[in-house]
């Protein structure tokens, strides 16, 4: 992709709340290694290496705060901070944007720390359509038969029309602080979802193949094996 810039600012939440319930384990997902190095190091790296934040914000789980300081402290600039999250992850996508001050044509992007393999140009593209279009997130294509099941039968989907949702998300200044105007009756899921409720579309980025969510232990195993294969995509790619 070209070298691209944006007409306003771009802000990064970096959603790392978690405490490893799901992991079953004492460490939380967001700090376990991944190839010696902690899996939120690999995703905050990720955006520092692309260079177009104006600001991070690192939302922390209360209990995991200084244990965040220690390990990112070295590499936070003087704009990017760490806040504590809330209770969900729409609590503490709030508790992120709260601690913001951003205009119109800026750009908010929201990511789970615990997906590491973002390359810049998934990052180009999804600022690009979020600028033009005001919401967008990263999707992958679904190449697999997809059914539904309904009560003694099934039903086959048009796997063509199905995507699978991946972060970062994005949303324009002007239309987030239009979402944050109104109540929502059902707590949000990710950022898609809160602006659907509020009769908002998103536009679909397709996201490089190796997009992966950490979340459970066999996660990992296939995050170390995926590590040098998305390494060498990102290579060929430049």
């Amino acid at each position: 992709m070209k070298s691209w810039f944006p007409s306003g600012n771009i802000y990064l939440l970096l959603l790392s709340g978690g405490t490893g319930s799901r992991m079953k384990s004492d460490i939380p997902k967001q700090f376990l290694e991944l190839n010696g190095k902690s899996i939120l190091l690999h995703s905050l790296e990720t955006f520092l290496d692309w260079g177009k934040t104006k600001s991070i914000v690192l939302v922390s789980h209360k209990d995991y705060i200084l244990k965040s300081e220690t390990l990112c402290s070295s590499l936070l600039r003087e704009r990017d901070r760490i806040v504590e999250g809330g209770d969900t992850r729409h609590g503490s996508t709030l508790a992120g944007i709260s601690s913001l001050q951003f205009s119109a044509n800026d750009i908010i992007l929201i990511h789970d720390a615990a997906r590491p393999f973002v390359s810049s140009d998934d990052l180009d593209g999804l600022a690009i359509a979020t600028e033009e279009f005001g919401v967008a997130t990263l999707a992958s294509k679904n190449h697999e038969t997809v059914l539904e099941e309904e009560k003694d039968d099934l039903k086959f989907l048009n796997r063509e029309k199905i995507w699978f949702m991946k972060t970062p998300q994005g949303i324009r200044g002007d239309i987030l602080k239009k979402i944050l105007e109104k109540p929502f009756t059902t707590e949000p899921t990710d950022l898609c979802t809160w602006a659907q409720g509020q009769g908002i579309g998103s536009k679909l980025v397709e996201s490089n193949p190796y997009n992966l969510k950490i979340t459970e232990k066999s996660d990992l195993a296939l995050a170390e094996a995926i590590l040098p294969l998305f390494q060498s995509w990102k290579t060929n790619e430049k």
